[in-house]
């Protein structure tokens, strides 16, 4: 796809915004500000981000007509907490923000959640934009409207659904991120052909490699195709409340797993061995076969070059202590997983997408893997 051509898409969810997605297209963002009514423009990054891209932005925006009032954040799970939430919202009120402002997030996930929350937030609801700057936050995280932060006993368990003005998905941006950083978001996009599409999950089974060539080759065509995979999903339930909550295949014990190690391990290498654990437990449920979990793992250990285990430091005990607390749990006493009994489907019982899984056999696999 052509450099500086704009794509448009809708985010998918329920409410829905627009979605540009393009490469090297910074020189367009004034224009598409512009068709809005706004006082000021706060623009929220980290120190690292604004040195490599932020100043730049700034520049350019202020160039066109647009001043730019820049605020930093510190980078990683570790600072996705109440402190550095409520000091960001006492920043933001201090250097002016109005309700007739607009709050912009340039960073990957921890930065759009941070400012998400804290726009939603601050006089009960500001204008925000999403600036992606990873391929997990442009190709996933900011598709969902959800903005949270974590607690002191789990992941994003303080949190609100406040859908962003609009998001600025630039490509450009990726080319500075660390291969590792790109295998953990396409690790969200194997989940995507495991629970919705058979199809793509084989495209993805051709496609990759551990030195990422062919994603490297097309970044913006690849990223298109992604986007799309999951705006697949969130068009069958944009609320994300019954079929959407396929979405979260891997992410009960991926959770878990990224919260006990602090970080340590990136967002899609927890859950890609949360998917791992979950096969496992579909084996021993009898709903699914050996298959599953061997092209999973097949995908995303030899064609993606991920890990697929679980961390030797980590127990079951611990691992089911913070599923136990997990932001999706509901009531009654079973543990609930998203289970594939085959590539491209999710295991349905009377309308619930959701499988009750006993904590004894979940710490058996846990305990195996």
């Amino acid at each position: 796809m052509a450099s500086g051509t704009i794509i448009e898409l809708t985010s998918g969810v329920s409410p829905s915004c627009p979605y540009y997605l393009g490469d090297g297209i910074a020189g367009w963002l004034p224009e598409h500000l512009r068709r809005h009514d706004f006082d000021e423009l706060y623009l929220v990054t980290s120190d690292a981000l604004y040195t490599r891209y932020g100043k730049d932005l700034a520049r350019g925006l202020g160039g066109d007509g647009i001043p730019v009032n820049v605020l930093t954040v510190p980078e990683g799970e570790r600072a996705k907490g109440w402190p550095q939430l409520t000091d960001l919202c006492e920043r933001l009120v201090a250097a002016g923000v109005t309700k007739d402002s607009v709050i912009a997030a340039l960073g990957g996930g921890m930065v759009s959640n941070v400012v998400g929350l804290a726009a939603g937030l601050i006089y009960r609801g500001v204008r925000f934009v999403e600036i992606p700057t990873t391929m997990l936050n442009l190709t996933d995280g900011t598709l969902s409207n959800k903005q949270a932060i974590n607690g002191a006993l789990g992941k994003n368990q303080f949190g609100m659904y406040h859908a962003p003005l609009f998001i600025w998905a630039d490509v450009a941006y990726l080319r500075g991120e660390p291969p590792r950083q790109h295998r953990s978001a396409i690790a969200e996009a194997v989940k995507n052909g495991l629970v919705h599409d058979a199809a793509w999950f084989e495209r993805l089974e051709r496609l990759l490699t551990p030195g990422l060539e062919a994603v490297r080759e097309d970044l913006l065509g690849f990223c298109h195709e992604v986007v799309r995979s999951k705006l697949g999903i969130l068009a069958l339930d944009p609320g994300e409340r019954q079929a959407g909550i396929i979405l979260e295949y891997g992410h009960t014990v991926g959770h878990a797993v990224e919260f006990l190690t602090g970080g340590r391990l990136l967002h899609g290498e927890a859950v890609g061995i949360g998917m791992c654990a979950a096969a496992r437990v579909a084996m021993k449920l009898g709903i699914a076969g050996p298959e599953v979990l061997e092209r999973q793992q097949y995908v995303l250990r030899d064609r993606l070059g991920s890990t697929v285990r679980l961390p030797d430091e980590l127990t079951s005990e611990q691992i089911v202590e913070v599923i136990r607390r997990d932001n999706k749990r509901r009531s009654g006493a079973a543990i609930r997983f998203v289970l594939v009994p085959a590539v491209g489907s999710v295991h349905v019982v009377d309308g619930d997408w959701e499988t009750p899984v006993p904590e004894t056999l979940l710490k058996s696999v846990l305990s195996e893997g």
